[in-house]
Formats: C-alpha cells, structure tokens, sequence
C-alpha cells in the first residue's frame, strides 16, 4: 500500500512540475508605432506593424488566397471617428513559395522580421487606434503552426495607438 501512495505522488508531483514549467509558446512577436509621431487632423500617415519571428520560424504574410489554406495574417481596426483606414493592408517584401506538396499554389511569408503597414488618415486630434491581428506561424524543423486568433490575454493582441496631439 505504501507502494502505491509513493507512486501516486511522485506521478502527481512529476505532472504538477511538468504543468509548472510549461510555457505558452510565441514564436512571433508583434510591435507598432506611427511612421510619422505627430500627424496633423487631414494627414495620412502608416501605422507600421513590425513582427519579430523566431530563428527556424516563419509567418505567413497578408497578400495571397486566403482559401489556399494557411492563416492569412489580417488585421481589422475597430471603428472610430479619429481615423480612417486608407486602402488595405500592405505586406513589405515577403518571400513567395509555390508549394506542390500540401497546399498546391504560391504563398508569401516572412523569415526573422516582417512588416505590414496600414495607412490611416487622421481626421481628430484624440487618436484612439484599436483593433486585432490574426496569423499563423510555423517551423519546418518540427512541422508545428502556431495559430494566433482574435483577442486574448496576450497585449499584444490588442492594437491601440493613443496619441494627443498639442493644441496650439
């Protein structure tokens, strides 16, 4: 009997330590600013979001059909009568692969940094920007995707860019 408890705990002990040391795995590290830091009311300016990607990594990028079949990285502004979105989001010189074997057509994606720009055109002087980006990254060196999907506790999830600009 006292076998068995002995097993017990060190089994519950060697589960809790495991659970313990687990980490939530983010291979992708997402950060903004305004390309210009003090925009006028009737400037467009780019919000530059800029991803740094784990070596052995990689992300998919914005601009390819989304019904192929990776994540497509989007990002959907939450509305608000200090801005507005000009155009779509950019991806800035993502590589491209015509893949045969799994999705049977061309995708773009970044390596070690990647960068999407969205113009935005500035229409008060309180500029409250918020909003979520989705994506998908993945490594070919153990075939894992690491989905990253709407809001959750991570901040990074959340875009918001406050700035307020001197009256004068």
């Amino acid at each position: 009997m006292k076998k068995i408890i002995f097993s017990f705990f060190t089994i519950l002990t060697l589960l809790v330590s495991v659970a313990v040391n687990a980490q939530k795995l983010t291979p992708a590290k997402w950060s903004w600013a305004l390309s210009k830091p003090n925009p006028a009311v009737g400037e467009t300016v780019d919000i530059v979001f800029t991803v740094k990607i784990d070596k052995d990594w990689y992300l998919y990028s914005s601009d390819f059909d989304p019904d192929l079949g990776p994540i497509v990285t989007t990002i959907k502004f939450k509305a608000n009568d200090s801005y507005a979105t000009v155009g779509g989001l950019k991806a800035i010189n993502p590589h491209k692969k015509f893949d045969k074997e799994i999705w049977n057509g061309e995708y773009t994606y970044f390596k070690e940094k990647g960068e999407f720009r969205q113009s935005v055109k500035i229409l008060k002087t309180d500029i409250v920007i918020e909003g979520v980006y989705d994506s998908q990254t993945c490594t070919d060196k153990t075939g894992q995707c690491v989905p990253i999907k709407g809001l959750s506790n991570w901040k990074q999830k959340l875009v918001r860019i406050t700035y307020r600009q001197k009256k004068k």
